[in-house]
Order: C-alpha cells, then sequence, then structure tokens
C-alpha cells in the first residue's frame, strides 16, 4: 500500500525529520523489514545498493549547500528568489533529493498490507514507518540471526540516516542564523552597509553615468527608508526586515539608487560650514576622501589608522585657521565610520604627529597630497561649470 509522503517546507517539519533521522533502532529495522516485505537475499542486495546510491546523492547535495555556505550566504544582504520563496524553503529545494528519497526509504519500512478495517485515506510515511513513530515488535534475536547481506544494509542505513541529518543540520544553522540576524538590527545594519559598500563599488561606471545624465531615479525601498526617517523609527530595524528578502537585482538596484540621490544631495552642513566655511569644492573633496579612505591602506599597528597619517590628512584638509584638530577630527570620524573599516587613533596621538612634523621634510606632505588627489580623481565627477558651483559638484 501507498503512504502520503508530502512533507511542509517548515522548520517544525525538517526539526521532526531530523529527530526520525536520529532513531537508531535494531528491533524498529527488523520489524520493518519484514512490515516492509524485504525478505529474500535478492531483496537486500537490491534495497542496499539503492540506499547506496541515495547516499552518494545525499552527500552531493551537502557539498552543494556547503558550497551556499562558503560563497557568503549569511554575509550577502540579498540573495536571489527571495521574492518567492522564504529561507526554509530555499533551503528545502537545495535538498530536494534528500528530503524526497529520505521520505521514501522510511515508506519502505511501513506495512506493505493493508489491515482489516483501516481507512484507505493514505496515512503518513513519517507516523507508519517502523523507522519513524510507528509502534514496533522487539526481535527475540538481533542482526546475528539473519544473513551477513542483512548486517550490511543496516549499516547502509544508519550512514546514510546520517548523511540526511548532515544536510538537515546544515540547512538549519543557515535558516538559524538568518533568524539571528533579523532579530538583531546591529547585525544587519553592519551586513547592509558591507554589501552597500561592495555593490556601489562594483556599480561606478553606472552610477557616474547616471548622475552625468540626470536621469530620473526612483526607488520604493528607498521611499520607505525615507519615510521611517520622517517617523524618527531606528533604520537598523527596517533593515533587519530587509535581510535576505531583496532578490539581487534589487538589491543593486537599490544601491546605485541611493548614491546617486545621496549625490544630488549637495546641502553643506553646519559642521561642514564651520570647518570650511565657503569653500563648497574642499568640502566635496574631503567627503570622497574621508569616505573611500580604506583604499589608500592606511592600516597601522592592530588595525588603526595611525596619528602620523591623520596628521598628514589634516594638513591636506586644509581646514579653517581658527578651527583646531579636535572639531576637525569630530567631523573625519563621523565621515569616515560610512564605509571604513579601521580604527582612527585617538586625538592624542594626532597631536604628537604633528609637533614631530615640524623637522618633516614637505616633500613627505606633497607626496601624501598627491595620493590624496588622485583618490579625489577617481572618485568625484567635476563640474562642468565654475567649480565652486555646488549643484554641480557630486561625489559617491
Amino acid at each position: 500500500m501507498a503512504y502520503n509522503r508530502h512533507i511542509d517546507q517548515t522548520e517544525e517539519a525538517l526539526r521532526e525529520l531530523r529527530e526520525v533521522y536520529d532513531i537508531d533502532s535494531i528491533d524498529r529495522f527488523i520489524d520493518g523489514m519484514g512490515s516492509g516485505l524485504i525478505t529474500t537475499e535478492e531483496q537486500v542486495i537490491e534495497f542496499t545498493n539503492k540506499i547506496r546510491t541515495n547516499d552518494g546523492l545525499a552527500q552531493l547535495e551537502y557539498s552543494r549547500l556547503k558550497k551556499i555556505v562558503n560563497n557568503g550566504f549569511i554575509e550577502k544582504f540579498a540573495t536571489n528568489h527571495n521574492k518567492r520563496f522564504n529561507t526554509v524553503q530555499i533551503m528545502m529545494n537545495r535538498m530536494r533529493s534528500s528530503v524526497s528519497r529520505g521520505l521514501k526509504m522510511l515508506e519502505d519500512f511501513c506495512d506493505k498490507k493493508r489491515k482489516k478495517g483501516k481507512s484507505k485515506k493514505k496515512r503518513h510515511v513519517i507516523n507508519n514507518s517502523k523507522l519513524g513513530h510507528s509502534p514496533y515488535n522487539i526481535s527475540m534475536w538481533g542482526l546475528e540471526q539473519f544473513k551477513e547481506s542483512v548486517t550490511t544494509l543496516y549499516k547502509e542505513v544508519c550512514n546514510y540516516k546520517e548523511d540526511l541529518n548532515k544536510n538537515i543540520n546544515l540547512a538549519l544553522e543557515m535558516i538559524d542564523k538568518v533568524n539571528y540576524v533579523r532579530s538583531h538590527p546591529e547585525i544587519a545594519d553592519e551586513i547592509y552597509d558591507n554589501c552597500h559598500r561592495k555593490t556601489v563599488t562594483n556599480s561606478r561606471i553606472t552610477i557616474k553615468r547616471l548622475i552625468s545624465d540626470n536621469s530620473n531615479v526612483e526607488n520604493d525601498i528607498l521611499k520607505k527608508i525615507d519615510e521611517w526617517e520622517r517617523q524618527k523609527k531606528a533604520l537598523k530595524n527596517l533593515k533587519a526586515k530587509l535581510y535576505h528578502t531583496l532578490d539581487e537585482a534589487e538589491w543593486n538596484d537599490l544601491c546605485i539608487c541611493d548614491e546617486v540621490m545621496t549625490a544630488r544631495q549637495q546641502g553643506i552642513t553646519n559642521k561642514e560650514r564651520a570647518l570650511w566655511g565657503d569653500n563648497k569644492r574642499q568640502v566635496m573633496k574631503a567627503r570622497v576622501v574621508y569616505e573611500h579612505l580604506d583604499e589608500l591602506e592606511p592600516e597601522g599597528q592592530k588595525g588603526h589608522i595611525g596619528g602620523e597619517f591623520l596628521a598628514h590628512l589634516f594638513y591636506w584638509s586644509n581646514i579653517l585657521p581658527n578651527r583646531g584638530v579636535d572639531m576637525w577630527y569630530t567631523y573625519f570620524v563621523e565621515s569616515y565610520k560610512v564605509r571604513g573599516l579601521l580604527t582612527p587613533v585617538k586625538i592624542g596621538a594626532i597631536k604628537t604627529a604633528r609637533a614631530n612634523m615640524a623637522t618633516e621634510d614637505k616633500k613627505v606632505q606633497e607626496e601624501f597630497n598627491l595620493k590624496i588627489e588622485n583618490l579625489v580623481k577617481k572618485y568625484m565627477v567635476e563640474p562642468k561649470e565654475a567649480e565652486d558651483n555646488i549643484s554641480e559638484v557630486v561625489n559617491f
């Protein structure tokens, strides 16, 4: 008789299946062979070969799942197929063979004879398999009463169940990690920023073209983000909700539109006006440099940006004479953290380095300035007219 092998694509169903495969009972196995009418030597050998083939497919699917992990499934803010499937469904689709063939094996250990008075409605295989939740008879003897082929079959079944659970465990591990990120907005925010940085870097040419063409750029998700900002809600919470719900194409569109819109919002802040006055061009240059500073590889000891480097950067920044390094340092740290991955040293180290620069060769600062200006050329689209016209100077 046939059994219902349907399984819901849910965490609960996966965990139940794992519990079934964890059951290791020789009595269940022996009783299941009798119930499944696996009685002859030929049937045992044929079934053994079938289990070995299925086990090979399970191992293949495990390697594919592992590849997804190694390719940064958790570290990616957006992945494909999120509009049609949730994380559980994606994982179960990736191990479709393991799920279906594993359930078919459980069916092979179900009763093959319909008992009188039983409904003709199909019964579920998990609850009726001797290797599952079905009641079973205790054997008077162990495997020693059978031929060696039966012992071999038992070992192959155990190995197969172990490999099936490896797949389930890996899938559940990824599911749990996705749920953890969604419940921890600070982690989702970090993943968002890291992926945003990479996507923008890879889409630099497209962003420049859209800026230069003055293209009409709209994005529904950006509108949602703006709405949350107006409502003074935490954007980290929104990012946590969006994590692994966007397709990669949708994510690329979001990042590009975000950068283009940011480039067009050229208003000078009060902090910037206090540091540079009306020198709008220097403000735009500073924004570019501070946000992309990591490309100059400024890392010093223990992942810090050293005091000497920041002292040279302070001189290049050319702030107003009556503004001190303390005010500049606060602005720099805020700007750098938008994309920067390192930790700037404390301001005391910068002041010490500035004092030591009094006897330094001027060529050192000139060479430093040249590197900075090259970074500016790489990322800042120059205005077509009048360098001081803030509405035509864009950066990203």
